[in-house]
């Protein structure tokens, strides 16, 4: 019985780590990022507004920031619709990548 206990386990683990869920918020698909704190504007109906009304900060990718609305924002679009946002994110201190934060964002299209 016990020669089986090793092989068990491993098919467990390998398992575990292989299976994927891209809205999973512990091992998110876009770097491990956490899309926890995601700043996202857009129009009742989906859409961009034609220019950011509340994220208007300034700071560039890699730039210091206390909170997502202190970056400025990048305009995203979800593959498949017509679903648009403005989106900025503030992680670890510092304002992602735009393409990082697309990449938070069309996690969350349906």
């Amino acid at each position: 019985m016990r020669a089986w206990a090793g092989p068990i386990v491993l098919t467990a683990i390998l398992v575990a780590c292989s299976s994927s869920d891209t809205n999973d918020d512990v091992a998110p698909a876009c770097n491990g990022i956490s899309s926890e704190g995601l700043a996202i504007e857009q129009t009742q109906s989906g859409q961009c507004p034609t220019n950011p009304m509340t994220l208007t900060g300034t700071a560039g990718d890699g730039d210091a920031c206390s909170q997502s609305t202190d970056c400025a924002p990048t305009k995203c679009t979800c593959a498949g619709s017509n679903d648009c946002a403005w989106v900025a994110q503030c992680s670890g201190g510092s304002c992602l990548q735009g393409s990082m934060a697309c990449c938070l964002y069309s996690q969350q299209c349906n």
